[in-house]
């Protein structure tokens, strides 16, 4: 591959097509010219602050074309972006700056109360906000940092084994667990991602994307859609007037909205059916959210769509990928429950305990490979043994089968996560946040079946002797330590919980006793 840098796709396109809208987003829109100019200024600003090639800089930001010049411009100098969770609290947004040691940071202003102490701030800290001037002491506003440069292009970072991002995807330890991601492997996946959708076959393309384009998911979908030359539409908060507006007036072709429950808020919205939604081509989901009378739906609101799901990691880059024709729903084919077949440049293995290639219809780990996946962990060379195999497989942790066909079904996920909203929540990170309580003795953490959430998060209390606590004092202490999304929505109080010999909790046990009892759960 001639690209060196993940830039340089979105680079080439403001040479292609530098008139053309390239984002529309917070009532801002810019052309590919426009845009390109704005990451210029940043990038060269950046450089007057004294970043260079190597260091880690991280943005604390909502849904914004900031995000968006943020991240090219620490691409264009070999700066690796490391994006934060603007959900998470301030406890644990201070734990990620000191593990990923990142000399910027950028917060949105609406963030700053989440700042940690000032011992866990990089050395530069800069506040975007509107206005250009920056206050005589304090941070730097991001307008003012951007003045500091011009609008030439910079001198064009060019090593495709240099780390591009840290993704932070959070750990069964209860550890950040930050996976990084090089130039390469995301060239690849951008790669993958427009031709499995086929995004960049027509330049005409309009993507809306309306997911946090700080995770792993949202920034592969904004960065595949300026890559292939599309005009990108970001949201925000989810508006279901808003994005139908957008669709309408933009007449959007490509559709990612997430977590997946977001489209029946969609179609259920009163007015759903006064817009012209007769552009969209594509919509995008997740597995787990494919079930029939839920595509059945999404066909009859978007006349003109077809529905794409699939499995993926941060760590894998890409991962699988199946297109649900309304053939397949009209012949209930058994492939639709499956999370599809492998996207380009990606090898997917089941294979047993013994690393052994399973037959068809047998369950065993999936196993990946391809130049899309990520180079380690940071810092944690000990979680990189676990997971990378000789000859280039990764272990995923996931459980799956394989039919005759080639297509693969998810049997479980990883131990010890539960997939709530279309975010990522590690049992121990709970856990852990529940045992700082002074009242908690012990505590069991899982998911629980959710129609809106797909799981809900619960957990099992045991209360230590003289102690009380209320459900609701249980969920407003996990906010201070966690992000609200992580702490338990459903609390039951218990007398024991059961131990084995060895003094290890019985799980398995425990969790299948409770999932029993619904009525005594105390749900928020």
């Amino acid at each position: 591959m001639p690209y060196q840098n993940v830039a340089e796709l979105f680079m080439l396109n403001t040479r292609r097509f530098p008139s053309k809208t390239a984002l529309i987003a917070g009532g801002r829109r810019l052309s590919y010219a426009e845009l390109n100019d704005e990451v210029n200024r940043l990038a060269r600003g950046f450089l007057a602050l004294g970043l260079r090639p190597g260091d880690k800089a991280a943005y604390l930001l909502r849904n914004c074309p900031e995000l968006i010049e943020v991240y090219y411009a620490l691409q264009k100098i070999g700066a690796a972006a490391v994006p934060l969770n603007h959900r998470l609290a301030a406890p644990e947004i201070g734990r990620l700056l000191r593990f990923s040691r990142c000399r910027l940071l950028v917060c949105g202003e609406e963030f700053q109360d989440k700042l940690p102490a000032a011992d866990s701030l990089p050395e530069l800290l800069l506040i975007h906000r509107r206005e250009s001037g920056a206050a005589a002491s304090g941070p730097l506003s991001l307008r003012a940092a951007a003045a500091l440069g011009g609008g030439e292009e910079p001198a064009l970072f060019r090593d495709a084994a240099a780390v591009s991002r840290l993704q932070f995807t959070g750990g069964t330890t209860g550890l950040p667990k930050g996976a990084l991601r090089t130039h390469r492997a995301d060239l690849a996946e951008i790669i993958s991602v427009m031709m499995s959708s086929r995004m960049g076959a027509d330049p005409g393309e309009t993507v809306l994307v309306q997911c946090p384009l700080g995770h792993h998911g949202g920034h592969s979908w904004f960065a595949s859609a300026l890559s292939s030359g599309a005009t990108l539409v970001i949201g925000d908060a989810f508006q279901p007037a808003e994005i139908l507006t957008a669709i309408e007036r933009e007449r959007i072709t490509y559709l990612l909205l997430l977590p997946p429950s977001t489209y029946l808020r969609l179609l259920d919205h009163p007015d759903f059916g006064r817009y012209d939604l007769s552009s969209v081509k594509l919509v995008q989901s997740s597995a787990g959210a494919a079930a029939p009378d839920v595509v059945r739906r999404i066909y009859q609101g978007f006349p003109h769509c077809e529905v794409n799901y699939g499995w993926g990691q941060t760590e894998s880059g890409t991962g699988t990928s199946l297109v649900l024709r309304r053939a397949m729903l009209a012949e209930r084919a058994p492939a639709l429950s499956s999370v599809g077949l492998p996207m380009p440049f990606l090898e997917v293995m089941v294979a047993d305990a013994a690393g052994r290639e399973t037959p068809p219809g047998v369950v065993g780990e999936a196993l990946v490979r391809g130049p899309a996946l990520f180079s380690g962990y940071c810092g944690q060379p000990e979680a990189d043994r676990e997971v990378f195999l000789p000859d280039g497989w990764l272990r995923t942790g996931d459980m799956m089968k394989r039919d005759e066909d080639g297509y693969l079904y998810m049997v479980s996920r990883k131990t010890g996560m539960i997939k709530s909203g279309g975010e990522n929540v590690f049992v121990q990170e709970v856990e852990n946040a529940l045992r700082l309580h002074p009242a908690v003795e012990e505590c069991v953490v899982f998911g629980m079946p959710d129609a809106v959430f797909g799981e809900a998060v619960a957990a099992a209390v045991k209360v230590r002797a003289g102690a009380a606590v209320t459900a609701a004092e249980i969920r407003a202490h996990c906010r201070r330590h966690i992000a609200d999304y992580k702490k338990p929505r459903l609390v039951r109080f218990v007398g024991e919980i059961a131990m084995d010999e060895a003094g290890k909790i019985r799980r398995c046990e425990i969790i299948k006793q409770l999932c029993k009892e619904e009525a005594a759960w105390i749900s928020d």
